[in-house]
C-alpha cells in the first residue's frame, strides 16, 4: 500500500478528539462560517501530511486557531497573515529537528527546514477526494474510477430532471455536474477546501436541494440544509425550486419523486475523505513546484497556494485512470451536526431564480469548457440560451412602453 498508516490512524484520533470537537464548536458559534470550518479541518490535514507522527498537533492547531481569528477580526493584513502562518509550520518542523529558532537560523538549518518540508509535503504528500458513504462499498471494492462507463453512482434520469428546468430557463438547478462527461478523478490539492467537499458530496444534490442555484458553495448551513441532512427543509426547496421555475404539476411530480429517491441514497451524515499520496496522481515530483531559489517562507506559502500552478481545474486536478484501492485510503470527518447548527433556513425567491444574467452567465461558463460537455447538454444548453434571451428582450420591451 503506498499509504503511511500512522499518520491516518493520527488523524483519526486527533480529528474525533474533544480538543478538536470543541475547538470546531467554538470557531463555528462565533464566525458561523463553513469555509472557516473547512480552513480548521484542512490545517489538521495539512499538519499530519507535514508531520505524520502526529508532532506538535496541539501547538500547532492552537497556533492556527489564533492566528486565523486574528485575520478573520482584521488585526492583521493577508500580508502578515501568509508569512505568520509559514513560521508557524516551520517553527513546528524546526522543533522535530531539533533547531533553535530563538535565535537567527542559519542557512543550513533552514535548507533542512525547507527541505524536510517539500519531502513531506511534496514528495511524500497527498491530495484529496470527498465521496458520500453510497458509493463507499463500491470504492472500496473496486477503487476511484475514471470512466463514467464503470460508475454505478450517476442517476441515469439525472439529465431528464436538468432538461425538466433547462426549458425553463433554469440552467443550473444540480450545478455543474450534469454538464461534463465526467471522464478522470477529481482530486483537491488544498485541504482547507476539502471539509467542503465532503459537506457537499454529492456537490450536484447538496445544490439541487440548497437556497441558491446560482452559487456552489456558501458560508453558512441556512441555504443548504442537506449538511446538517434535514430532509423537510431539502424538500421545500425542491418545491420552492419547482414552483419559481414555473414547472407543470406533471413535471413537479417527477421532479419530488427523484427527490425522495435520492434523499434515501445520500441522508448518511458521514463525511468520507480519501486521501491519494501525490506519487499515484504523478505530482510528487519537487523539481516541478517551482521553488528552487526561494527561502523558506516563500516556499511555504507559494507551495500551499500552488503557485507552480500545477493543479488547474479540469486540467492538473484530474487523474484519467482508476485508482486502485489499495493506492489510496479513507479518512472520516466528524458529522457535520456535531459543531454546526442551524438557525432560521433561508428561501430561495422566483426572482432570484430567474435572474436572466446569473443564468446565461452559467451557460458561457459551461461553454468555456465545452470540449468537457456531454453530449446531450448542447442541445439543452442552446434551449436554456433562446429562453433566457427571449425573457430579457422581453423586460427590454416592457421598460420601453413604460
Amino acid at each position: 500500500m503506498n499509504v503511511n498508516q500512522d499518520m491516518v490512524s493520527n488523524i483519526e484520533e486527533h480529528i474525533n478528539s474533544p480538543f478538536f470537537i470543541e475547538m470546531l464548536k467554538r470557531n463555528y458559534d462565533r464566525y458561523h462560517n463553513i469555509h472557516y470550518i473547512s480552513i480548521l479541518i484542512g490545517e489538521l490535514y495539512i499538519h499530519h501530511i507535514i508531520h505524520k507522527d502526529g508532532f506538535g498537533y496541539r501547538t500547532y492547531m492552537k497556533n492556527v486557531e489564533e492566528l486565523y481569528t486574528s485575520y478573520f477580526d482584521k488585526q492583521i493584513s493577508p500580508e502578515q497573515f501568509a508569512i505568520q502562518r509559514a513560521i508557524n509550520i516551520a517553527v513546528i518542523i524546526a522543533k522535530k529537528l531539533h533547531i533553535n529558532v530563538s535565535n537567527p537560523i542559519t542557512k543550513e538549518d533552514e535548507k533542512k527546514i525547507k527541505d524536510y518540508f517539500l519531502q513531506e509535503y511534496v514528495a511524500n504528500g497527498y491530495v484529496s477526494h470527498a465521496f458520500p458513504e453510497a458509493y463507499y462499498e463500491s470504492i472500496m471494492a473496486n477503487g476511484l474510477i475514471a470512466s463514467v462507463e464503470g460508475r454505478t453512482g450517476k442517476p441515469r434520469d439525472i439529465m431528464g430532471i436538468q432538461g425538466i428546468f433547462m426549458r425553463n430557463g433554469v440552467t443550473a438547478p444540480m450545478g455543474g455536474y450534469p454538464y461534463y462527461g465526467g471522464h478522470g478523478i477529481y482530486y483537491e490539492h488544498d485541504f482547507t477546501c476539502a471539509f467542503q467537499h465532503a459537506i457537499d458530496a454529492p456537490e450536484w444534490f447538496s445544490w439541487f436541494t440548497s437556497a441558491d442555484h446560482t452559487a456552489t458553495y456558501h458560508k453558512n448551513v441556512e441555504k443548504t440544509p442537506y449538511i446538517l441532512r434535514s430532509k423537510e427543509n431539502c424538500q421545500r426547496n425542491v418545491e420552492d425550486l419547482c414552483l419559481n421555475a414555473g414547472l407543470s404539476v406533471e413535471d413537479m411530480v417527477k421532479v419530488l419523486t427523484f427527490f425522495n429517491q435520492q434523499y434515501d441514497k445520500f441522508s448518511s451524515s458521514k463525511l468520507n475523505i480519501a486521501l491519494i499520496p501525490k506519487r499515484v496522481v504523478g505530482k510528487d515530483d519537487i523539481s516541478k513546484v517551482g521553488v528552487q531559489n526561494m527561502d523558506l517562507l516563500s516556499t511555504i506559502n507559494f507551495v500551499l497556494g500552488d503557485g507552480a500552478k500545477q493543479y488547474l481545474d479540469h486540467e492538473g486536478n484530474v487523474y484519467k485512470e482508476t485508482i486502485k484501492p489499495k493506492d489510496f485510503c479513507i479518512t472520516v470527518v466528524p458529522a457535520a451536526s456535531m459543531y454546526m447548527q442551524a438557525g432560521e433556513y433561508l428561501r430561495e425567491t422566483e426572482e432570484h431564480l430567474l435572474f436572466v444574467d446569473s443564468n446565461l452567465a452559467i451557460i458561457e461558463m459551461a461553454e468555456r469548457y465545452r470540449e468537457s460537455l456531454d453530449p446531450s447538454m448542447v442541445h439543452m444548453l442552446e434551449e436554456a440560451r433562446r429562453v433566457l434571451l427571449a425573457r430579457k428582450e422581453e423586460a427590454i420591451q416592457s421598460n420601453m412602453d413604460i
